[in-house]
């Protein structure tokens, strides 16, 4: 067994009897080593007995019970002129010999050295001034103390107890009256001095955060007297560390190493960020109230919140700016400030109401989007980088130059110069496309996506769907289905149908009531096509389409009835215009059928789906 460094051997701590009274045992049963070449580092609640137990290491008190060794010997049994060449003490000194300059002051370090002359040799003066420039204070050295600041101070005690050149320093609070920098730069000297000089250096603070990632080594007396000891990562594993410090308003988060204020009215968080943003907006978040739990931190992106973990809120940094969702809503803020107040406003909201929708995790999204891609074209939509040949969903809405262009191919490609028809068909498409894949990840994932038209893009084909593809959607989890019809109705037609059939009134004169005509029929193309290739999602399809065909300004254009069970139809009251079309004839939904012939067609279209 290597005897070397500070040892506790069962040592009891306390304070002994007095006129009558008994002992009080503060610690007991101590055992622990502070090994040569380490920083140890006591920490633990006030009033546990940090300053107890390193008076009783240093013999300004003796032990009740146990011993305290010094490489291997009992520190009472040490004389005391020996014990101060063995062993330093630097206590939190703040009244000091006024008239000492810093080299006067490290230099009573020496004194055990001396003999009882107390003068300095030409080798001590060669020592203290070793010692001032290890711990960087050379050019402190014929200052007065008393215009030292803080940290140069005690970096000047630290100097005279490496005058000393003992085995083992003892430090009691040294970083207690510094800043940040000093305490910082001060815990590092002292790492780096045990390790250069083969030091058993053991420090009290309460400066919790920092101790964890300097410390080679925790010392961590808890409430009760209990002694735990072990690395930084032994005991934030076990643990430990959080049972210690945790209070009302704090917790430490043992991923980070740093305390958290425990959450007020909010709910869970998930961030997304890169570099530096992360850990800034789970503070800001966190002081709002909101809870997070890190789920990832890797070189590019720093996420808080697991992706499989239901949340309430997502915010994620985008750009110069931040984009929050809540219960349905897409929130963007140009400053973090704002971004705060707002999620503080939020948080207080879940007091008393519950979100209807989640936050869906980007995998949720992306696998939804991956799964009802397989119903079919009109379905498919690529989560995936956004290269170049692409274009943003909202060129289609803003821009008439665009829209003018693809109303024109499609005149083209159907042989027609009516633009009219042309328009009307191109917008019943890209309808379509529009409502398939939300509609499909809803029936089939409980889940909305979000076609933020700023996010998603397309891409000119020649013939068959308008290819769309994202790198990344918002989307939700649905907690009340009461809510479904409601958002799905704003995702699709109000941020997306409007304004597109305002941009193609806005190219071609064309009837309101035919392009909501075509919107509704494109919705019950999507619940047919379902139907279809998944049939055991027709009921909810079904349903859903009937709510939506119920609200404006779908109301009125039509009806989805189900002549059979599972064979959902729709009949619609304005044309299309396809009849126009050279060779065009009638569509199935047409309102120019004949109701005989209608039901012939639905009898035909049953018996065929079923094999007969």
């Amino acid at each position: 067994m290597d005897d070397r460094g500070l040892r506790l051997d069962g040592v009891c701590a306390g304070y002994p009897a007095r006129r009558g009274r008994a002992p009080r045992r503060v610690l007991d049963g101590l055992e622990a080593t502070a090994a040569p070449g380490e920083l140890t580092v006591l920490i633990g609640p006030n009033g546990t007995g940090k300053s107890t137990l390193l008076r009783t290491m240093a013999g300004l008190q003796p032990a009740l019970d146990g011993r305290v060794l010094i490489d291997g010997v009992a520190v009472e049994a040490i004389p005391a002129a020996e014990l101060a060449r063995r062993l330093a003490v630097v206590l939190t000194e703040r009244d000091l010999p006024a008239l000492l300059t810093a080299r006067e002051l490290a230099g009573l370090g020496r004194h055990p050295h001396t003999g009882f002359t107390g003068r300095l040799s030409d080798s001590d003066r060669e020592i203290v001034t070793w010692a001032l420039e290890a711990v960087h204070a050379a050019h402190l050295a014929d200052r007065p103390v008393t215009e030292l600041s803080d940290g140069e101070r005690q970096r000047v005690l630290v100097a005279r107890a490496l005058a000393q050149e003992p085995a083992a320093i003892l430090l009691d609070e040294p970083t207690a009256f510094l800043d940040v920098t000093s305490r910082v730069a001060l815990l590092g000297l002292l790492r780096r001095l045990a390790r250069e000089r083969d030091l058993a250096v053991v420090v009290s603070t309460h400066d919790l955060e920092l101790a964890l990632r300097v410390a080679d080594r925790i010392w961590l007396l808890a409430s009760g007297g209990l002694l735990q000891t072990g690395t930084p990562e032994e005991l934030t594993l076990a643990g430990v560390i959080g049972a210690a410090f945790d209070g009302d308003e704090l917790s430490f988060d043992p991923a980070s190493g740093v305390f958290a204020l425990r959450t007020g009215n909010g709910g869970r968080v998930r961030v997304t960020a890169d570099g530096i943003h992360g850990p800034l907006l789970e503070r800001a978040l966190s002081r709002a109230g909101w809870r997070t739990c890190r789920s990832g931190d890797d070189t590019f992106t720093w996420s808080a919140g697991s992706d499989d973990e239901a949340v309430e809120l997502a915010v994620r940094h985008a750009g110069d700016g931040y984009v929050a969702a809540f219960d349905g809503d897409v929130v963007e803020f140009a400053t973090l400030p704002e971004l705060t107040a707002w999620s503080r406003r939020t948080a207080d909201t879940l007091v008393e109401t519950s979100p209807a929708l989640l936050p869906a995790a980007p995998a949720a999204v992306s696998g939804a989007a991956a799964d009802v891609s397989t119903v079919g074209g009109y379905f498919a939509l690529e989560i995936d980088q956004v290269e170049d040949g692409w274009r943003p969903l909202a060129d289609l809405f803003t821009d008439p130059g665009v829209l003018a262009e693809r109303i024109t191919a499609v005149a083209g490609r159907l042989g027609t110069a009516e633009r009219r028809v042309a328009a009307s068909i191109l917008f019943q498409g890209i309808a379509a496309r529009l409502w398939s894949p939300p509609l499909g990840a809803v029936i089939a994932h409980d889940l909305i996506v979000d076609l933020d038209p700023r996010r998603v893009h397309w891409q000119a084909v020649t013939g068959g769907p308008l290819p769309l593809r994202a790198a990344g959607l918002d989307g939700w989890q649905i907690r009340d289905p009461a809510r479904i019809a409601e958002h799905l109705h704003r995702t699709v037609v109000t941020e997306l149908l409007e304004p597109l059939a305002a941009a193609v009134q806005g190219v071609v004169k064309i009837a309101p009531g035919l392009l909501w005509g075509n919107a509704a029929s494109a919705l019950a193309g999507t619940v047919r096509a379902l139907a279809r290739v998944r049939p055991e999602l027709t009921g909810a399809a079904a349903a859903l389409g009937r709510e939506l065909l119920a609200m404006p300004p779908l109301r009125g254009t039509g009806e989805l009835a189900e002549p059979a069970p599972g064979h959902p139809f729709f009949v619609r009251r304005s044309c299309c215009l396809y009849y126009r079309l050279p060779g065009g004839g009638k569509c199935g939904d047409c309102a120019l059928i004949d109701p005989d012939a209608r039901r012939d067609q639905w009898a035909r279209a049953v018996r065929e789906s079923q094999g007969a």
